[in-house]
């Protein structure tokens, strides 16, 4: 039985001239290898190129963007559409069979508001519920997903919700073998050194003394929610090139940060 392999990747990503190319290719050689890929996306660095174009300013609070519903509309149009796409696209030239969804299709993830200590951040959601089905249908076949995170609650209504803590959500549900956060950096830096591993239980230590901010501190925490709930290895680290997912995935120590 093969090995199941979630892997999200941002931004930084995706906009890095060749990346794309050189990723879209390791997830072929995952394949290949005889592990069932999963792609989950974010795109944050697109959102903000477009609000900006629009003239809309917007805030983050602990690493998550503030949405207005003027904002949610960019987010899912940059996201479900534009990213989403150009990632399937790339799969598809490198001859890997691939699909676009959003945590919106078939259901894949029923969010809800999200309430960060107290403070209001608009449509910004927290998964409550994973459905599997299209992503069992994609194994099946030997379709690589492709996943949106943006999300709907059970009424209806459209939530952004953070790349990372859906790709967590996903890896949780489907019992992934191996959870891979890509980053910018090469994995969690603390006092300016990639820290190898990390214990889930030093986690809001390192959040409280702000050792971890920004967008790395809800990656952590995803990561660390990951191996609470049974995800075999939680790897959190920088891209090194066409062997990167396979190295990570048969290797016992990760090039970057270990979550354990």
């Amino acid at each position: 039985m093969s090995t199941t392999v979630c892997v999200k990747i941002g931004g930084s990503t995706i906009d890095t001239p060749g990346m794309l190319g050189e990723f879209a290719q390791a997830v072929g050689a995952l394949k290949s290898a005889g592990h069932f890929p999963i792609v989950v996306h974010g795109g944050g660095k697109d959102i903000g190129r477009h609000l900006a174009h629009l003239g809309k300013q917007f805030t983050f609070v602990e690493g998550l963007r503030v949405t207005d519903a003027e904002t949610l509309q960019t987010v899912q149009m940059v996201l479900s559409g534009d990213v989403n796409k150009r990632i399937v696209n790339e799969l598809l030239l490198w001859h890997v069979s691939a699909i676009g969804i959003s945590g919106v299709d078939a259901a894949l993830f029923e969010a809800e508001k999200l309430a960060l200590n107290g403070t209001d951040i608009g449509f910004v959601g927290t998964i409550a519920r994973v459905n599997t089905q299209i992503i069992d249908i994609c194994r099946d076949n030997s379709i690589v997903p492709v996943v949106s995170p943006v999300s709907r609650s059970a009424r209806g209504e459209i939530y952004n919700v953070n790349a990372d803590s859906a790709a967590s959500e996903l890896a949780m549900a489907i019992r992934a073998d191996h959870l891979v956060f890509i980053s910018d950096v090469d994995g969690v830096l603390v006092n300016g050194a990639v820290k190898r591993e990390i214990r889930v239980e030093d986690v809001e230590e390192l959040a409280q003394s702000q050792h971890v901010t920004g967008g790395m501190l809800p990656k952590l925490r995803s990561a660390a929610d990951a191996v609470r709930s049974g995800v075999g290895r939680v790897h959190i680290c920088g891209w090194h090139g066409l062997d990167t997912l396979t190295g990570e995935v048969g290797a016992k120590k990760s090039h970057g940060t270990i979550v354990y």
